[in-house]
């Protein structure tokens, strides 16, 4: 252990760890001091000693990585946070969290490559390295440094206008260019041998976020299904379509509002401190997660009076009045959908740092929307006393509208997949290879599934339409039950994609131990 004192900052200083690996015995004294120091449960690990190792036997060499946050010069963290949590203290230059603001969102542990943002059930909230800023206050050097036996680990003053980010790198880390890092590694010699983390061969599935699944899957099943009213409105009148088609459009418009109330009501069991998701708001001039909240409040606000408009006809303007709060709806609703898209987008996640994202993204919208869309109306055909040849020229001008958009988002969707796994295989990101290796091999069973009922619903659903155009030979009940059960497998179909999407994710960390 060392006793040294810490020396005061000058002018344009900041602190940094620097980590020496030629002298790290891998004992792991400063992840245990750290702990008692921090009363962490197990599980959150402020400070971790990894492993990287090299060269084939007999001939190998094995070092050790201790790392914790880096208090970096461009926080990906403190970017991303929706609250306004984190702040970079400007004498020291240690990133510290606000425990009072924090409201749990998980966001920047996603932002970070480097695994140092960490969720505390808890406390219900994110918790990190704030390099022990009250012992340094005190002079003190922080506990991991203080109970390190080797002397691996110090901190050091550095000027913050000087620091070269290439300096931070080192075998197995993620490179410090992403955020700016700002610890100094002295990495191993090499002597010929090639380096890599450990723990590369241990993928496991990260947390599948049931919430957010149902967040995102239904809120753009309500966007697709909004905007697919909207059209049919404006079809309606143009064409001047039956009055049993105003009845259709009441139905519908109830049963998007309902998929919007679910999916939002979701998104709160997502929040560590939902009873403060109110501040997720706040920096919404930085935060795609901020836009996305307000986008879909906005959408959600601008839905319920559409589909009161829908049902309430205020002559002369009701359709003006109906058509403006519809195309409020589209343009908030799809606003959302990209922002909710964006906020996946982080260098720290290679399989989800991609424009497929938001491609994705709007593909279910448009794949689901106008399935339960068409669905719903033929449902609110079934108790009507109206003559088959009355329905069918009306069936022809919906079903033919629905079922164009769902088979291009369906192709679209079914594209991007191709595209994501052939990108993946001509990719050397070893966090890419690992995610579509995990989707391919680990969940190959869901993942044939998902791509084989989408495939179905692709060719049923013209198929069904067409033989009922031409042949008339099929109930309204039994073309109801068909297209319920189709859009229930396709829900299902997205759902499991959406699963897949989060629990494949391989994500860019500091490197881990064996055990």
């Amino acid at each position: 252990m060392i006793d040294r004192p810490l020396l005061p900052l000058k002018p344009g200083e900041n602190y940094r760890f620097h980590f020496d690996a030629t002298k790290c015995i891998g004992c792991k004294c400063c992840e245990v001091a750290c702990h008692e120091q921090n009363n962490n449960p197990p599980e959150v690990k402020w400070r971790q000693v990894g492993e990287i190792e090299g060269g084939l036997f007999p001939d190998t060499k094995r070092f050790y990585i201790s790392m914790s946050c880096n208090h970096c010069g461009d926080p990906a963290c403190l970017n991303g946070c929706p609250v306004d949590a984190y702040y970079k203290d400007e004498t020291t230059g240690i990133v510290r969290i606000k425990d009072d603001v924090c409201i749990g969102c998980q966001y920047c542990t996603w932002n970070c490559p480097y695994g140092a943002p960490q969720f505390n059930k808890e406390r219900g909230m994110v918790t990190k390295c704030d390099m022990c800023h009250g012992r340094i206050e005190r002079g003190q050097n922080p506990a991991c440094v203080e109970a390190c036996p080797s002397g691996a680990l110090e901190i050091e003053r550095f000027k913050v206008e000087e620091w070269k980010i290439s300096e931070a790198n080192a075998p197995g880390v993620p490179d410090a260019s992403i955020t700016q890092s700002t610890t100094r590694i002295t990495p191993p010699e090499k002597n010929g041998f090639d380096l890599n983390r450990i723990d590369a061969y241990r993928i496991q599935p990260e947390h599948p976020h049931y919430s957010l699944i149902l967040l995102t899957v239904l809120t753009q099943l309500a966007v697709g299904g909004f905007g697919s009213l909207l059209t049919l409105e404006w079809l309606d009148y143009f064409k001047n379509l039956p009055d049993f088609f105003g009845r259709f459009l009441k139905i519908a418009h109830l049963v998007m509002l309902g998929t919007v109330v679910i999916a939002l009501n979701a998104s709160f069991f997502h929040l560590g401190r939902p009873l403060h998701a109110i501040r997720a708001l706040k920096m919404w001039k930085r935060s795609w997660l901020s836009r996305e909240v307000l986008f879909f409040s906005l959408f959600a606000g601008s839905a319920i009076v559409y589909s009161v408009l829908a049902w309430q006809h205020f002559y002369p303007f009701s359709f003006l009045l109906r058509g403006l709060f519809g195309i409020l709806v589209m343009l908030f609703g799809l606003a959302g959908v990209y922002c909710s898209a964006m906020i996946y987008r982080v260098p720290a996640r290679p399989s989800w740092d991609s424009l497929r994202t938001p491609i994705a993204f709007l593909a279910t919208s448009f794949i689901l929307g106008p399935l339960l869309s068409l669905a719903v109306f033929v449902w609110s055909l079934k108790e009507q006393p109206i003559a088959w040849g009355e329905i069918l020229p009306t069936l022809k001008i919906v079903g033919l509208f629905l079922t164009s958009i769902l088979i291009a988002a369906g192709f679209v969707q079914l594209a991007g997949v191709i595209v994501k796994i052939l990108h993946s295989l001509n990719n050397d990101e070893p966090e890419l290879q690992a995610s579509t290796r995990m989707l391919t091999q680990r969940f190959r069973v869901l993942f044939l599934a998902r791509l084989g009922i989408l495939l179905m619903t692709l060719l049923l659903v013209p198929m069904v339409l067409f033989n009922l155009v031409l042949h008339a030979n099929l109930e309204i009940s039994t073309l109801a039950g068909c297209l319920t059960a189709l859009t229930i497998l396709t829900l299902a179909s997205e759902l499991t994609g959406r699963y897949l999407f989060f629990v494949t994710v391989v994500p860019k960390k500091r490197p881990e131990g064996y055990f």
